[in-house]
């Protein structure tokens, strides 16, 4: 008799074990999909009156690292009685896409004005919503299709180390800094020793006389910049050495800070090209 209860106690012993572990394992909340299985999200449809702010949304380009979704892009802010121009970048859990409709928007709301907004996203075929915060560079145009550059690389999905934040042209007042730098073409790698780029520009130079110059250039900087997003926006420099090397000056998107980034430059022979590629 002693072994049957003993054989009972153990079977059941194993069973409550097997019950928990099922309920443990049925509570444990789920993982989340990695940022490249994702689906961008589309502008959510139902009226959200936390968000009362519209942006159209040009241009997006996103890659992912781990759980997380990085990228960056261009819009518009749609005031009732102006439109103010941006780019941004951002870090979230889902990809979205541009407004494919020039009269689509999303909706927004102000996180940190007028440097980061939220928008709101919904899933392709239902209204499950996620939120996005974007962090702004302000441009001193709107965008519209006859002024607004199309960025023609992406972002990688294989980072080597977390997303940071690239940058853009800065469009305040800087009189020490009197040289253009009109970006047609940019790439950029991130590593652990910070980022790396390289591409084609123009440069325009006030003296002696106003010049205009094709050229390359590299650089190796803590931050990185691409294309410019505008056709008729720049990037603004000086020289550190006359002919080789360029200061150019960089807005962080997300605050009203500025940094400055050294770049090697080498001249085109040649006609400098007459606009920035469609």
């Amino acid at each position: 008799m002693f072994p049957t209860i003993k054989c009972f106690t153990l079977v059941s012993t194993l069973f409550l074990a097997a019950v928990a572990s099922c309920q443990i394992r049925h509570e444990s909340p789920t993982p989340p999909l990695r940022a490249e299985t994702l689906d961008p999200d589309i502008a959510a449809t139902a009226p959200d009156p936390a968000f009362p702010l519209r942006v159209h949304l040009f241009e997006v380009r996103w890659g992912g690292f781990e759980y997380r979704n990085h990228g960056y892009g261009t819009g518009n802010l749609l005031n009732p009685t102006s439109v103010q121009g941006f780019d941004f970048a951002f870090e979230c859990d889902v990809p979205f896409q541009p407004n494919a409709d020039p009269a689509a928007s999303y909706q927004a709301r102000w996180k940190k004005s007028p440097y980061q907004l939220e928008i709101l996203t919904a899933e392709i075929g239902n209204q499950h919503t996620h939120i996005c915060k974007l962090n702004l560079a302000l441009e001193a145009q709107p965008f519209t299709d006859a002024n607004r550059a199309h960025f023609i690389h992406g972002v990688s999905s294989s980072l080597r180390k977390p997303w940071t934040d690239l940058e853009f042209a800065y469009e305040g007042p800087a009189p020490e800094y009197p040289i253009h730098l009109h970006v047609l073409d940019g790439q950029r790698e991130e590593d652990a020793g910070g980022n790396h780029g390289w591409g084609s520009a123009t440069l325009t130079t006030p003296q002696p006389s106003p010049a205009v110059q094709a050229v390359d250039y590299t650089y190796d900087c803590d931050r990185g910049f691409i294309t410019n997003s505008q056709h008729d926006n720049y990037y603004l420099a000086r020289w550190t050495h006359p002919g080789r090397q360029l200061e150019v000056v960089l807005q962080r998107p997300g605050s009203n800070a500025v940094d400055h980034c050294t770049i090697s430059v080498s001249a085109k022979a040649g006609a400098p090209p007459q606009g920035q590629n469609p």
